[in-house]
C-alpha cells in the first residue's frame, strides 16, 4: 500500500537528491506550532512531488510504502531504547490509524462558527492533497534517518497486524504523550461523536512520581526524544502563567474578535479526564466561546498548551493555568504504556487496557 506523506518545510523545499535514490529534505519542519517547533533535515525514501497546495498546507509531498512509513512513524514517536512490547504495540497503533486516515474520504470537517461560537478541529481529514503529514496532529514522522534496528525489527514482527473494533473494523486507535490519569473520550477533541473503544480508562501507569529514579529515568528516556525532555521538564502536573494582553491579541488573530481585556475564563464544557472542549472567554467587549481541545491550547499560548485540561486562577495582570497531562489524552498514553511494557506487560495488554474491546487481527 502506498501512502501519500506531506512534509511541512521551512519556506520553499530546498532538497537534495543521494546516489542511493533517497532525498534529503534539507529544511523540514517538525512540531509546527508547538513548543518543540524546530527544522530538521529530513531523508526521505519515497517518489516526491512538490506544488501549491494552498495557504499552510506542505508544498511537498513523498508517495511511500506503508510498511516503510510505520517504521519511521515508531522511530520518531520513541527512543531506540524502548522496550520491544511497547514499540510493537505502537507499530499496531500506527498501522490502524494510518489505514483507516486513507480509507476514508479526505473532506474537510466544516468549522461549527455562528454568532459567538468558534470551534476548529485539526484532524488528517483537513489534508485535501496527501493522506497524511509529518506533523504531530498527524503522526511524528522523520524520515529514514530516524529508523533504528529496534523499530524496524518490531514493525516487522507486528507486519499486517491492526487493531479493530467489536464490530471488525479498523480502530481510530488515537494516542498522546500522557494522559495525566484518565484518558479521555473522542468528542471532547473531535467530532461530536464517540467510539466504543475510546472510552474513559483510569490510567495510573502514566504517573512516574512514586518510582524509583533510575526506573523513571528509564521510562522517559524510553519515549521522549531529547527535544522533549528538554522542551517539557514537567508535563503530568504543570503550572502556566499567559497574559491577558497577549491572550487578547491571539484570540483577535484566530477568530478575528476583539473581546477587550479578558476579566475571566470559564469551562463551558469538560470530558472525563478535564479536557476543556469548550471555553468561555469574557472580555470588556465582548464574550466568546472556543473549542474544540487542541484550539484552546492554541489560543492561549503561542507554543501551545501541553493540554486543555487545566483549572482557572485569576491574577491582576493574567491567569495561572494549573494543567495535567500532554496531549489530548485520547487512546492510549505514551507514558503510561512504556510503563506497562517496563513492568513486563506485552503488547497486546497494554492495547486491551487502552482501547477496551478491541481484537488483534492480522491483514
Amino acid at each position: 500500500m502506498i501512502i501519500r506523506i506531506g512534509i511541512h518545510t521551512d519556506g520553499e523545499p530546498s532538497l537534495a537528491t543521494r546516489p542511493d535514490g533517497t532525498t534529503m529534505v534539507r529544511n523540514a519542519m517538525i512540531g509546527v506550532g508547538f513548543h518543540w517547533q524546530r527544522q530538521y533535515p529530513l531523508l526521505i525514501k519515497g517518489k516526491i512531488t512538490t506544488g501549491d497546495f494552498g495557504p499552510g498546507e506542505p508544498q511537498l509531498v513523498c508517495g511511500m510504502d506503508l510498511e516503510d512509513y510505520i517504521r519511521s512513524v515508531v522511530s520518531s514517536e520513541m527512543n531506540p531504547d524502548a522496550p520491544p512490547e511497547f514499540i510493537k504495540a505502537h507499530a499496531i497503533i500506527s498501522r490502524s490509524w494510518a489505514i483507516r486516515s486513507i480509507s476514508n474520504p479526505h473532506d474537510a470537517y466544516p468549522l461549527p462558527c455562528s454568532g459567538d461560537e468558534f470551534i476548529k478541529i485539526y484532524d488528517n481529514q483537513c489534508h485535501r492533497h496527501f493522506d497524511l503529514c509529518n506533523d504531530d496532529h498527524c503522526q511524528r514522522f522523520q524520515g529514514e534517518g530516524a529508523v533504528t534496528p529496534a523499530s524496524a525489527k518490531a514493525v516487522a514482527e507486528t507486519a499486517g497486524m491492526i487493531l479493530t473494533d467489536a464490530d471488525g473494523s479498523i480502530a481510530d486507535a488515537r494516542y498522546s504523550k500522557c494522559c495525566g490519569g484518565k484518558t479521555e473520550v473522542f468528542s471532547t477533541c473531535w467530532q461530536d461523536t464517540d467510539k466504543s473503544y475510546l472510552r474513559p480508562v483510569d490510567d495510573p501507569w502514566c504517573d512516574l512520581s512514586g518510582m524509583a529514579d533510575s526506573k523513571r529515568e528509564a521510562i522517559l528516556r524510553s519515549v521522549l526524544k531529547d527535544y522533549d525532555r528538554t522542551s517539557t521538564p514537567d508535563f503530568h502536573r504543570w503550572k502556566r502563567i499567559i497574559c491577558s494582553t497577549q491572550t487578547t491579541m491571539r484570540i483577535q488573530n484566530a477568530t478575528g474578535i476583539d473581546v477587550g481585556e479578558i476579566v475571566r475564563m470559564t469551562p463551558v464544557s469538560k470530558g472525563p479526564s478535564g479536557r476543556i472542549s469548550k471555553l468561555c472567554i469574557t472580555g470588556t467587549l465582548r464574550e466568546i466561546v472556543i473549542g474544540k481541545e487542541l484550539f484552546i491550547r492554541k489560543v492561549l499560548a503561542e507554543d501551545c498548551l501541553l493540554s486543555s485540561a487545566f483549572d482557572i486562577e485569576k491574577r491582576d495582570d493574567g491567569f495561572i493555568l494549573h494543567g495535567k497531562g500532554w496531549g489530548h489524552g485520547v487512546g492510549l498514553c505514551q507514558i503510561g504504556a512504556a510503563a506497562m511494557a517496563f513492568d513486563g506487560r506485552s503488547a497486546s495488554e497494554i492495547l486491551s487496557h487502552y482501547y477496551p474491546g478491541t481484537k488483534i487481527k492480522k491483514i
